[in-house]
């Protein structure tokens, strides 16, 4: 239970995959809104809850309801897959290859979804996390890739029980840089979606805005690795977005959770927000 092979590659699809839950609450806190994603979870069997590990599940959740059209050349490209060899290039993009994944599930993309279920084994590979079961839950997710509820009940069983694993690994920077990329991406697609105006899109406004939350764990698990170069590497380089949100949280009145229907977003915070998280994801795919 304490090998990382055996779940590393599953915790990119299935945290960018948790494709079945609808968006909550707007004016849920966050540990509500991951109580809530826990509870629908437990809607499949054999489900075991482990909701930790920073997650672009509130993402999911708001794309999927936002009313937003599918736009597949804000994806990153798959035939650059091949091109990361490196520990560092491997782990990010394999979790930026992972919520592509999500994306193009969201939207029943189906032949494009395999596309990035190639990258995604071919990095697992490279990077020594794929083993029978990983093997095992790819070929499950590529039998299943035409069978949306399928798909969400595979990736309920994986996504919440990978935590406690990686809790134990000793693989933790590999883990670590995997959910930094695919944190990344899922920003980058609601940004990009949003076209860095806060007036475009109320839902992605406010799940924006409320992923300043979430940063502040994935800054906490990166901050709390040390040792490695690489991780240092990507904790430097999402910093910025940090900076930016501590700007945004004291515009907002010193909290990201909003307390009523109106959204009153600094236009352009919110916008050097997204200069920024596609500033940082544009690096981190051209780390050849």
């Amino acid at each position: 239970m304490g090998d990382i092979r055996k779940i590393c590659t599953l915790v990119v699809l299935a945290s960018a995959m948790a494709v079945g839950c609808s968006s909550g609450d707007v004016k849920q806190t966050k540990q509500s809104l991951r109580d809530s994603a826990k509870v629908k979870a437990t809607a499949y069997q054999d489900v075991n809850i482990y909701y930790a590990l920073p997650s672009p599940l509130e993402v999911a959740y708001i794309v999927e309801n936002s009313g937003v059209d599918y736009e597949p050349e804000i994806l990153h490209k798959t035939e650059l897959g091949v091109r990361y060899s490196t520990t560092k290039s491997s782990a990010v993009n394999l979790g930026i290859y992972g919520a592509d994944l999500s994306y193009s599930i969201l939207f029943n993309q189906q032949q494009v979804a395999l596309k990035y279920l190639d990258c995604i084994k071919n990095l697992s590979s490279g990077l020594d996390v794929s083993d029978k079961v990983a093997v095992n839950k790819l070929r499950e997710m590529e039998d299943n890739i035409h069978d949306k509820e399928k798909l969400k009940k595979i990736v309920a069983q994986t996504f919440f029980h990978s935590d406690a694993l990686l809790k134990e690994s000793s693989r933790r920077p590999t883990a670590s840089m995997i959910v930094a990329g695919m944190w990344v991406e899922s920003m980058y697609i609601a940004t990009r979606l949003s076209g860095g105006d806060p007036a475009s899109n109320p839902a992605l406004t406010r799940c924006i805005v409320e992923q300043g939350m979430v940063f502040d764990d994935l800054q906490g698990m990166l901050g709390a690795i040390t040792g490695s170069d690489d991780v240092a590497y990507i904790r430097d380089k999402v910093s910025v977005i940090g900076r930016d949100y501590a700007d945004l949280k004291a515009s907002l009145g010193g909290s990201f959770v909003f307390t009523g229907e109106h959204l009153d977003v600094d236009a352009a915070v919110f916008k050097r927000i997204c200069d920024d998280v596609q500033a940082v994801r544009t690096d981190f795919t051209q780390l050849f």
